[in-house]
């Protein structure tokens, strides 16, 4: 079967292919794209083509912060089942290093990260991706929202590796979704007195919105 892909072909130009259905492993599950959120990663290689030394030097699906519907699970999946609505945490480690065993895989060398070349994104019909790094969303949470997930962990991590406490005052320098994500987590995490300084002001008026 074929299914659709949208590809960075060169700066600013996209293009639409064909590829195979991808298939799955044992321990993966088969999800069928719902949502997929533009990262600024995104707008960057689209507009230049590479962020540092990530180069785009083939075609490249972009498209990390995404959401869908699992309709196949490998045969050693047993806590995700067809049907249910799932966000992805889009990068994969080794498993084998000293950060993935002392729990801080986001710092593993040999993570494999959607959308940052050479590996695809989820800007495409359906991704094949391990069952634990898959999330069962609760029934209240749109597809859309879920897209939200990846940055709102970034401002989660970020309050909790602060120690914020609770009524403690906190400066968030930059009003974008990683931001205002981290906003929320320090209001929910009993912040007090909490400033974001930003260089724009609609930026600034959604940050005054969300609690700031």
């Amino acid at each position: 079967m074929k299914i659709t892909a949208m590809y960075l072909e060169k700066p600013g130009k996209i293009i639409s292919r064909k590829i195979d259905m991808p298939e799955i492993k044992k321990d993966e599950v088969l999800v069928k794209i719902k949502a997929v959120g533009v990262c600024g990663s995104d707008v960057h290689y689209y507009d230049k083509g590479k962020i540092g030394s990530f180069i785009v030097k083939r075609p490249l699906i972009l498209g990390h912060e995404c959401s869908g519907e699992i309709v196949e699970v490998g045969e050693e999946v047993k806590n995700l089942q067809i049907g249910d609505k799932v966000a992805l945490e889009p990068g994969i480690p080794c498993r084998r290093c000293i950060y993935c065993k002392t729990g801080r895989y986001n710092l593993c060398p040999e993570i494999r990260f959607m959308a940052t070349p050479p590996v695809n994104g989820a800007f495409v019909e359906y991704v094949a991706h391990p069952a634990d790094f898959v999330f069962k969303l609760p029934e209240n949470v749109s597809y859309e929202e879920a897209t939200l997930f990846e940055p709102l962990a970034v401002g989660l991590y970020s309050v909790v590796r602060a120690k914020v406490g609770f009524g403690g005052k906190i400066l968030i320098l930059g009003a974008g979704p990683i931001g205002l994500s981290t906003l929320q987590a320090a209001i929910n995490i009993g912040g007090g007195r909490i400033t974001v300084a930003d260089i724009y002001d609609f930026r600034l008026e959604k940050a005054k919105e969300l609690g700031a």
